[in-house]
């Protein structure tokens, strides 16, 4: 029913899921720039058409940060959210990259709890500069 493989979105699908889940969506240009940043990515596939990602951005040795873990609403539920942050996660372990690390808002939270994620003590700081 659903397969998960190992590679990047295209802009558009990465787009297009970004925007199922209520994000907004740089330019075309802006994502491929990000998308080529990339580590390791997966995509979940339902019929050929994508329904789910997530990708790690990082120096692969000390640190990576799982970002963009997004399921299409109408898949949401499924367990691939859970599958594709396993994947990175093992795949970044194989690297012994030090430390994955994610942001997730509150209500989040207790999903990648179960993933065997810890709240850090540290406070996220953020530096945005707006085009």
């Amino acid at each position: 029913m659903y397969r998960i493989d190992e590679v990047l979105p295209s802009v558009r699908e990465y787009r297009d899921l970004r925007a199922s889940v209520g994000w907004g969506s740089p330019s075309p240009t802006d994502c491929g720039v990000a998308l080529e940043a990339t580590q390791f990515g997966v995509v979940a596939r339902h019929r050929e058409q994508a329904v789910g990602m997530a990708r790690l951005v990082g120096d692969k040795t000390l640190y990576l940060l799982i970002v963009d873990v997004a399921v299409h609403p109408d898949h949401q539920g499924s367990g691939l959210g859970r599958s594709m942050v396993r994947r990175l996660v093992e795949w970044a372990k194989v690297q012994g990259t030090r430390n994955t690390l994610l942001v997730a808002s509150p209500e989040i939270v207790p999903f990648y709890e179960s993933l065997d994620f810890s709240l850090d003590t540290s406070h996220l700081m953020k530096r945005a500069f707006n085009p």
